[in-house]
């Protein structure tokens, strides 16, 4: 009988530290889970300015510069 009381007891504990080490695995899930969608905004924003740069570029009136004329200046 006592010997079931010591594995009762053994598995409790064993139990209790399972428990704690969940709990602690979730926290640094949560807490990687945060930064991922943070991350995932800013890569989103960064995108978005991208394309925006992009179209602003394509906009800009370009001179075309013949490299031949250049050497008839020197």
């Amino acid at each position: 009988m006592q010997y079931l009381e010591e594995e009762l007891d053994i598995n409790s504990q064993k139990i209790k530290r399972l428990e704690s080490e969940l709990e602690m695995t979730r926290d640094v899930l949560h807490t990687t889970i945060e930064s991922l969608k943070e991350t995932q905004r800013y890569l989103m924003k960064l995108a978005y300015n991208q394309t925006e740069i992009t179209k602003k570029v394509s906009k800009w009136p370009y001179i075309v510069v013949d490299s031949a004329s250049k050497d008839d200046t020197v």
